[in-house]
């Protein structure tokens, strides 16, 4: 078992005990939240399984359209979440189903989605085709580069 999954496991419970739901940072901004939004696919759900605790879900993805993802990583097929919602926890996607996810952390391994992760506007998606629309292009464009999130010691 890998240090980063025990240390989510381990964070995840922490959570669970401290707060008794889920609370998220609001974003002032489409452009704030598009910003704090590592990765943004669209994707098919082909399976879903907890880990033997309980309290982690994992998907398995097969990303059919990478919209937004950090330089120099391949979006992996896994995506992990919490499995409660009091901790965050995104669990009611269907396998099979087609959905366009979005999330704050990405690595070589796996990619995490909370509850709390910034939602692609409607307005920007054409929900029948599970595309993206023209508009999608001019927001995008009019962002320009995304500040760079201070380093961490």
């Amino acid at each position: 078992m890998s240090h980063t999954f025990l240390f989510s496991v381990l964070f995840y419970f922490c959570l669970l005990k401290t707060f008794e739901s889920c609370s998220c940072m609001d974003f002032q901004t489409e452009k704030e939240g598009y910003c704090a939004t590592s990765w943004i696919s669209k994707v098919k759900v082909l399976s879903k399984e907890t880990d033997g605790l309980g309290l982690m879900m994992s998907y398995r993805l097969e990303h059919l359209k990478v919209i937004k993802a950090p330089e120099n990583i391949t979006l992996p097929e896994i995506m992990n979440t919490a499995t409660q919602e009091s901790a965050c926890g995104q669990t009611g996607f269907k396998v099979g189903k087609h959905y366009i996810f979005g999330g704050s952390a990405a690595n070589n391994d796996s990619l995490l989605i909370t509850f709390c992760d910034w939602r692609v506007p409607l307005k920007y998606i054409d929900e029948p085709k599970l595309e993206m629309k023209p508009t999608w292009k001019k927001f995008v464009d009019s962002i320009g580069k995304c500040p760079t999130p201070p380093s961490r010691p």
